[in-house]
């Protein structure tokens, strides 16, 4: 379902494991990505901001924060409208201070929700440490929680809308370790799913848990355990991506696309740690050791990349592009943000941004 709010336009979301990500050892191209096209041989002129207001057209926005600054600017996914919004959100060591859905606004700055004219809207109902997904039409919030914060208690699903209590959808599909993380990976009424991941030490994925969201029925279960690899979810909750580390020095990381339903093989990829899939699920970006790139994974087509460490992405809703972070290591400053469409990077926004990425 969707819904004008924000940018006066219809909300959609992804989602965002807030645990350490795991690093592919040594990865060499394969014979289908070597022979395509790259757009990494130069860098795109970067985006210069006027700071002027953003116009009040309908579309799905990049949100983004200069250095030393508080407040927030926007710029479409088609990299043709930008300028300047009301928020606001601290200024932070770290990547971004606001956890923006999927069409940019309405945005939160936990545990406080605001619209694009700044203007309060609600609050969420759980911890600000608590992992908060944004459901795919932006209307509510996604969470797996424990009921409470002892070893072995059970975890819950649970949904709110900005502003109001936290429902419970499901319950005791798993326990509570505190050397984990439970990432929501999507949370769609559209497709009546959400994914649970369970991530080992929060950098490997352990299970997963395919949930009807309506009521809570689990669908189906994966144990990753031992594996060591990694798994990322489309926002609608229909495909995964299973990434499988290499086994030997001589071999390289493999990731398989399938059914979220039942498993069902629908390609592989070579050479490619995947972290997350366009919104209309046509690519998929992840990494090398020395690069990231967005691939189309029917074809082995790869769209674009650029050399460096992986530092999160963005998905327009039900679209074809992207926003993807180079840099974003140890809170460091030395980062980029390029916004790729299906022929190549279409803009590079300004040194040092700060962007709410997914990772």
């Amino acid at each position: 379902m969707r819904s004008a709010l924000a940018f006066v336009v219809v909300l959609a979301i992804g989602c965002s494991p807030t645990a350490t990500s795991p690093t592919p050892s040594a990865i060499s191209a394969s014979p289908k990505q070597t022979a395509a096209a790259s757009a990494s041989a130069s860098l795109p002129p970067r985006l210069q901001d006027s700071g002027a207001p953003l116009p009040a057209v309908a579309g799905a926005f990049v949100l983004f924060q200069l250095p030393s600054e508080t407040g927030l600017h926007a710029i479409s996914f088609g990299a043709d409208v930008n300028g300047l919004i009301k928020g606001q959100a601290p200024q932070t060591t770290a990547a971004a201070g606001w956890s923006q859905s999927p069409f940019g606004a309405p945005f939160l700055v936990d545990p406080t929700v605001y619209d694009r004219d700044g203007k309060e809207i609600g609050t969420t109902p759980w911890a600000k440490k608590e992992s908060k997904t944004w459901s795919s039409d932006g209307r509510f919030l996604c969470a797996a929680v424990p009921a409470t914060t002892s070893a072995g208690a059970q975890m819950r699903l649970e949904m709110a809308l900005i502003g109001q209590a936290a429902k419970t959808i499901a319950t005791g599909f798993t326990t509570y370790s505190d050397n984990a993380a439970y990432p929501v990976l999507a949370c769609d009424q559209g497709t009546d799913r959400a994914i649970v991941a369970v991530l080992g030490q929060g950098v490997a994925a352990a299970r997963l848990y395919v949930l009807r969201l309506s009521n809570g029925a689990l669908i189906r279960s994966v144990d990753y355990a031992g594996a060591g690899g990694w798994v990322a979810a489309s926002a609608d909750g229909s495909m995964l991506a299973e990434s499988v580390p290499p086994v030997a020095p001589a071999t390289n990381w493999k990731t398989t696309i399938r059914s979220a339903d039942n498993g069902a093989q629908l390609g592989t990829i070579d050479d490619l740690l995947v972290r997350g899939f366009s919104g209309d699920k046509t690519f998929v970006v992840g990494n090398t050791p020395s690069a990231v790139a967005v691939v189309d994974w029917k074809t082995g087509r790869k769209v674009w990349s650029a050399s460096g460490p992986y530092g999160g992405y963005l998905a327009e809703p039900a679209g074809s592009r992207l926003a993807v972070g180079i840099g974003f290591v140890g809170g460091s400053d030395q980062r980029d943000v390029y916004l790729v469409g299906p022929n190549g990077v279409l803009t590079l926004l300004p040194e040092r941004v700060r962007v709410s990425l997914h990772y």
